[in-house]
């Protein structure tokens, strides 16, 4: 890209210099008539210079110094610019116009250093010098630029050399003009009169071209050989070689063995070897290689390592073998300079004694033992050394390097009991027989053992729930098939489910299945976590966590003070507990006062009534109060931490008076002695909120006074009837004399008495002024 930048430069500066020198060309031509007429009647004032154009010198692939000398003419007063035409070709018909250099060193020299020109082309200069509009031009010189070739390399240089490898290393003193597209190294088996090795017949090693170094590291030589080496570079003309060294690997110092062979059965053979030298360097591996088709075995065929110590004499039984095969082996030894064979030995497998075993059946399966069954045949004369089964969690295969259990019974039959299993398991069995030649297994049969679990436990309930202390209650439901080890709780204040690896734990020490355990020292008023749990060889088994709170004891709260009754003399209080602190309220209970505003038990004044209710609604009667008068109240409650009292609230009580009677005496019960008095009680006394007890009904009469008492009069008690209505029939009366008479009733306030009636009774002996008609009289009678 960046080549193709400076020709498409250089192109359009052609361009330009080709235009300026038309011009040029143009003017002097023009000019050429005038100079020619005025030649006859005045000296010129311009000549041109003599100009020589030299031969190129400095050539190479891609540049050339272009020079030439300009003497001026004496007689000239123009100033002189000196320029080089170069073109490609052999013509300067399109010339580009270069620039002339002053060479310093000799006077009238100029140059110019062209670059970027193409190897093996043609090309052709001349210098020219322009001056006073006129333009000169020397001799047209013709060049060639050297042409490309292969690269040109250094000697190679073979160092670090041991029994299989070696150093190499060169450099490109010229890259022939192109650029290198691979570079390496050639090599191969020296031989006298051999030619010297190329890329194409023979093998060879490449070099990054990005690497620093022009290096490389041949391996995998033979040893004691001699190599020809040489270095090569190729670009797009061809390849270049850099002269050849010649190299001899050392002697190869791998261990020497030799091998002889022991018993061969169908299946396996046991060779022997015995390492004679190590070669001077310790022996890290060693062992046996076989192979059925390489006559040479080695150890990318089938081996098998019998160790790593150092040693002097080595056997390994080789199994896995094919009956009546022919095997070829080799004992090997390595160190760290290579691996040494030993002779090849060559033997043939025998005809195999087999066994043939049917799968096994399995039976009394338990929790963690079987007993597996089979039978096995073999041919005549074949010894059966052992026999048995093998079993596995893992491999639907098991073989005798894993669990078995050998029947020592003689016979075709083979029994064997598996204990100590994984409960729960699948297991994979087969049967096995030792013959001569090797072990032979039957097909494999799956079972799976019996399982118990984590014993199964519930808390019933959780008493005694105080400030500090709780009885959890456990029961066991099941053991899970296996004996309990240890059974207990755990307890937790943040975790909501506890365990024994985090939290508090309680052990149980006794018998059975269902015990209690009594939590102490814990903290009142906190929220806990229980969990009960037992143990057995599966695991576990935890109880579904419980929680509960312990007591935070206190004095009692009392609200609601509310009065739903209050009369005269007496009214009904009530109250609420709403916490009783934790603890059994002793005593509950009202106070009130006339003077105290917030009563209080044994204050002056204070008046206390304790309630029989034992529920957290409570109520009491007050009674003994006083008429019209306002009372404060609070209710109480006592416990062990002490009394609290509700807010206090205020009540007035109302009043009460004397019943009010209706009196009359009826005129047809009048006698001489005798009278019938009627009377009705209108009220009872009281404001009408309740009713009031009438204790005492009946009439006072008197002959004296208009208001009869039952101090100063007679008076006589009557049956207080269910309408309030009362009668009596009064004997022992004066005949012919007048009474004033009153009904009266009597109630807590004491003694009410009706208005009074008059009425007189019969003679004795009718007749004359002093028997009026009989009747009655209301008022005051005189």
């Amino acid at each position: 890209m960046r080549t193709q930048e400076l020709r498409n430069s250089k192109q359009k500066k052609l361009n330009m210099k080709k235009n300026q020198i038309k011009h040029a060309l143009l003017s002097l031509l023009l000019l050429l008539p005038c100079l020619t007429g005025c030649s006859e009647d005045k000296e010129p004032q311009t000549y041109p210079p003599t100009l020589v154009t030299n031969s190129a010198a400095d050539m190479t692939r891609f540049a050339a110094l272009l020079s030439g000398n300009v003497i001026e003419h004496t007689g000239s007063v123009a100033k002189v610019e000196v320029f080089f035409l170069f073109a490609k070709g052999s013509s300067l018909t399109d010339a580009e116009e270069l620039a002339a250099t002053p060479d310093n060193a000799s006077e009238g020299r100029y140059t110019c250093l062209i670059e970027g020109l193409n190897p093996g082309n043609d090309y052709c200069y001349s210098i020219c010098a322009r001056s006073g509009g006129s333009v000169a031009r020397g001799e047209v010189i013709q060049f060639s630029t050297l042409s490309s070739s292969a690269p040109t390399l250094e000697a190679t240089l073979a160092t670090g050399v041991s029994e299989n490898a070696a150093s190499l290393s060169s450099d490109i003193t010229d890259n022939g003009g192109q650029n290198i597209k691979q570079r390496g190294f050639a090599y191969k088996v020296y031989q006298e009169g051999m030619p010297e090795p190329t890329i194409l017949l023979d093998k060879y090693r490449t070099v990054s071209l990005e690497a620093e170094e022009f290096s490389a590291r041949l391996v995998d030589l033979q040893p004691q050989t001699r190599y020809i080496v040489r270095s090569f570079a190729t670009n797009s003309t061809g390849t270049g070689y850099g002269q050849a060294v010649i190299f001899t690997t050392e002697e190869l110092k791998i261990p020497q063995l030799t091998c002889i062979m022991g018993d061969v059965t169908a299946f396996a053979a046991t060779p022997t070897a015995t390492i004679s030298t190590n070669g001077g360097f310790k022996v890290t591996e060693y062992g046996f290689c076989w192979s059925t088709e390489s006559q040479v075995p080695t150890i990318e065929n089938l081996k098998t390592v019998t160790g790593t110590a150092e040693t002097d004499k080595f056997s390994e039984v080789i199994n896995d073998l094919n009956p009546q095969t022919t095997y070829y082996l080799r004992a090997y030894a390595i160190n760290e300079k290579g691996t040494g064979y030993s002779n090849i030995l060559t033997f043939t497998t025998k005809e195999k004694q087999v066994a043939t075993l049917t799968t096994p059946v399995a039976s009394h399966i338990e929790v963690t033992s079987a007993t597996l069954s089979s039978s096995l045949t073999v041919p005549a004369g074949v010894e059966v050394t052992e026999k048995g089964i093998c079993y596995s969690i893992f491999s639907t295969r098991p073989a005798t390097d894993g669990p078995h259990v050998a029947d020592r019974t003689q016979g075709n039959s083979i029994t064997a009991e598996l204990k100590d299993l994984n409960e729960g398991a699948s297991y994979y069995a087969t049967a096995y027989a030792v013959t001569r030649d090797g072990t032979f297994y039957s097909d494999a049969v799956l079972f799976t053992l019996g399982r118990t679990y984590e014993p199964t436990v519930t808390i019933s309930d959780i008493t005694g729930i105080g400030e500090t202390e709780a009885t959890v209650n456990v029961g066991i439901s099941t053991d899970g098939g296996r004996e309990v080890t240890e059974k207990g709780i755990c307890w937790s204040r943040t975790s909501s489910t506890p365990t024994l690896e985090a939290d508090q734990v309680m052990k149980y020490e006794g018998s059975g299945n269902a015990f209690s355990l009594k939590l102490t020292s814990l903290e009142k008023g906190q929220k806990y976590y229980v969990r009960a749990y037992a143990k057995n060889v599966n695991g576990t088994g935890y109880s579904p966590a419980f929680e509960f709170t312990t007591a935070l004891t206190k004095k009692p709260e009392v609200v609601n003070m509310t009065m739903p009754a209050v009369h005269d003399d007496h009214a009904t209080a009530q109250a609420v507990i709403s916490d009783k602190g934790g603890l059994e309220v002793t005593e509950r209970g009202f106070v009130y006062s006339t003077t105290v505003v917030s009563p209080v038990m044994g204050a002056a004044g204070v008046t206390k009534v304790a309630s029989a209710s034992k529920d957290d609604t409570f109520t009491a009667e007050l009674t003994g109060l006083a008429y019209r008068t306002r009372y404060y109240i609070s209710a109480y409650a006592t416990n062990a931490k002490g009394t609290s009292y509700s807010s206090p609230t205020t009540f007035v009580t109302s009043s009460s008076s004397v019943p009010s009677t209706f009196m009359q005496v009826e005129e047809g019960t009048i006698g001489s002695t005798t009278a019938t008095m009627s009377g009705k009680i209108t009220t009872d006394g009281g404001d009408g909120s309740e009713a009031i007890d009438i204790t005492e009904v009946g009439f006072c009469w008197s002959e004296n006074t208009s208001e009869p008492t039952l101090e100063n009069g007679n008076h006589v008690s009557a049956k207080l009837n269910s309408d309030n209505s009362f009668q009596v029939n009064v004997t022992g009366l004066k005949a012919y004399t007048y009474y004033y008479v009153r009904a009266y009733a009597k109630n807590k306030n004491g003694t009410g008495y009706s208005y009074y009636t008059t009425f007189r009774t019969l003679r004795t002996t009718p007749g004359g002024d002093d028997n009026p008609t009989p009747g009655t009289e209301t008022g005051n009678k005189n």
